[in-house]
């Protein structure tokens, strides 16, 4: 069989352009769940990086007045 002659008409292979679409389907819904767990973090944390650290040095200002 001789292999067909493009003549102005594009081939789609639908292989591959399911495989491209899926791939950017999966990747966007990955980057939804980073997102999620972003701002889930974000409310679980507090913004201090020594929330602890502060804690205790106002419980001792608190015991030496």
């Amino acid at each position: 069989m001789s292999e067909p002659k493009e003549s102005g008409n594009t081939v789609v292979d639908f292989r591959q352009a399911g495989e491209k679409h899926r791939h950017a389907r999966m990747h966007d819904e990955k980057e939804a769940k980073v997102e999620a767990m972003r701002e889930r973090f974000a409310a679980a944390l507090p913004d201090k990086k020594t929330p602890v650290k502060d804690y205790l040095k106002k419980k001792r200002a608190k015991k030496k007045r």
